[in-house]
């Protein structure tokens, strides 16, 4: 299974000008299935238990430094509490650049409230947009909204120790996908780190959360090393 299959698990992406309770629909389904792949491409690499689980339980609610804070995949243990965490935001109709700010406010309220009460967590964010969100620059509008997020959630990646501010996050990966639609090209899935603007292949941002898991708590033990 691999991010691609999350696309597909989603259907067909509504049209633009479907009511916006199908397309809410649509945006809770995607970011379900992501949280579940990633979720098992984490299991991949040792971390054992992570949730959400394949048809098992689902996200888990901590308690962070403002309040509780339900967080998308997670992997936790009782001696330390919250390590990994990965928090998976979606924005998937035009106009695509309209709730950026709000997604980007929401972000950093999570990410300081994960790290007030964790600060050794590594708190880490999946942001998706479709296709047409990277080809939507104009005449006006040279830079298309996915290159602008990106380079807004740049900003907020990198957190390298743990006294570093809590609003930014260990890792930001951007995800491009190309959705499901009944008269279209098959589904793909492209991930770029948010401050590099490399490519990646998943097996690599797999690895790469392990390595940050793994610098942060080199006491914590998880599964066997891959």
């Amino acid at each position: 299974m691999s991010l691609v299959d999350a696309v597909k698990a989603a259907g067909p992406i509504p049209p633009d000008e479907t009511e916006r309770a199908a397309k809410k629909r649509y945006s809770e389904l995607l970011s379900k299935h992501l949280a579940t792949e990633v979720a098992a491409g984490l299991q991949g690499v040792g971390f054992v238990p992570v949730y959400p689980k394949r048809r098992g339980p689902g996200e888990r609610t901590f308690q962070g430094g403002l309040g509780p804070k339900r967080v998308d995949v997670t992997y936790s243990d009782e001696q330390h509490g919250l390590l990994l965490a990965v928090s998976i935001k979606t924005i998937n109709f035009a106009q695509f650049g309209k709730n950026l700010k709000n997604r980007f406010a929401d972000l950093c309220t999570e990410a300081i409230t994960l790290h007030m009460r964790f600060p050794y967590a590594v708190v880490c964010a999946l942001f998706a947009f479709p296709a047409a969100a990277a080809q939507d620059h104009t005449g006006t509008r040279s830079v298309s909204t996915f290159a602008r997020a990106t380079k807004l959630l740049a900003t907020i990646s990198g957190r390298e120790q743990y006294t570093d501010p809590g609003e930014k996050f260990e890792n930001v990966v951007m995800m491009l996908y190309q959705p499901v639609t009944h008269q279209g090209p098959e589904p793909w899935v492209k991930l770029i780190d948010a401050v590099t603007e490399d490519e990646c292949t998943e097996a690599r941002y797999y690895a790469l959360l392990r390595e940050l898991h793994d610098h942060r708590n080199p006491h914590a033990t998880i599964g066997d090393k891959t």
